[in-house]
């Protein structure tokens, strides 16, 4: 019992111990819950495939939502008098083409729609991984035909991460040659494995981002958009809350007192 009470439990006395046991039997709520069994897995192997992490219907609103930023990027650089606005201000708030990791697709750091998902799916990470977390931030990018991610390991504030499949477009793929074609994000485990991990729109993958390479080969598709999600343990490590920012949702230039390199997947 006493690995499943409290933290206290050896300072109570026998009598104290007693009366705690009854309580708990009486009030089911207060037995603490079994590790969710993807827990076990992550914390076996360092990753974790979770299916329909959020609903179909929801990805398909943030694929199309990554894509308006995308065309609403381009229509800025345009026509927009950059050396009045600023390319700072434009990358800042609006997303930019010059990933080092992906050139020439967009990307953008701490979307406030996307902080918010980080945000409001920390209950349901945490019993994933049976780990407390903190939210860092959120990065998101349209990788297009031909984009390829290196294999890399990312920066301390990305030590719990989940890469999300928010939609694509594979319409131009010959299915005679590529009948069931998806393009999977690659781990590296433990052992020296490459892992191919195959996701649907909706579909997760949780890694520990600081410890295992993980990269994609060649995109032959028209685009593909994810979403990156990163958190680290609270009180551990690193113990970055928000990625050095006051609050989420902010760009990244209010960062503060943490590396500057952005490493997604």
């Amino acid at each position: 019992m006493k690995n499943i009470i409290f933290e206290n439990w050896d300072t109570l006395t026998d009598e104290q111990q007693a009366i705690a046991i009854q309580q708990i039997e009486a009030n089911p709520q207060l037995k603490p819950k079994d590790p969710h069994p993807a827990s076990v897995f992550f914390n076996t192997f360092k990753w974790v495939k979770i299916e329909k992490f959020i609903d179909e219907n929801m990805a398909l609103l943030l694929y199309q939502h990554v894509k308006l930023s995308v065309q609403r990027l381009i229509h800025l650089e345009n026509t927009l008098d950059s050396q009045r606005v600023g390319n700072t201000v434009l990358k800042e708030y609006f997303g930019q083409f010059g990933d080092k990791q992906a050139p020439g697709d967009f990307s953008k750091y701490g979307d406030p729609i996307f902080d918010a998902l980080l945000a409001t799916s920390l209950a349901s990470v945490e019993e994933y991984v049976n780990l407390t977390l903190l939210p860092n931030y959120s990065y998101h990018r349209l990788y297009t035909s031909g984009a390829v991610l290196k294999k890399h390991i990312d920066r301390p504030s990305c030590e719990i991460s989940i890469t999300l499949c928010l939609g694509y477009d594979i319409s131009n793929i010959d299915k005679n040659k590529y009948p069931d074609y998806s393009w999977p994000m690659f781990v590296k485990d433990a052992n020296g494995n490459e892992i191919p991990i195959h996701m649907k729109p909706g579909d997760a993958l949780i890694y520990r981002g600081c410890e295992i390479e993980h990269w994609r080969d060649t995109f032959l598709g028209l685009n593909h958009a994810q979403v990156f999600l990163h958190y680290n343990e609270k009180d551990g490590k690193y113990n970055i809350a928000f990625d050095g920012r006051p609050v989420l949702g902010l760009p990244e230039m209010f960062r503060t007192g943490t590396t500057t390199d952005n490493a997604e997947g």
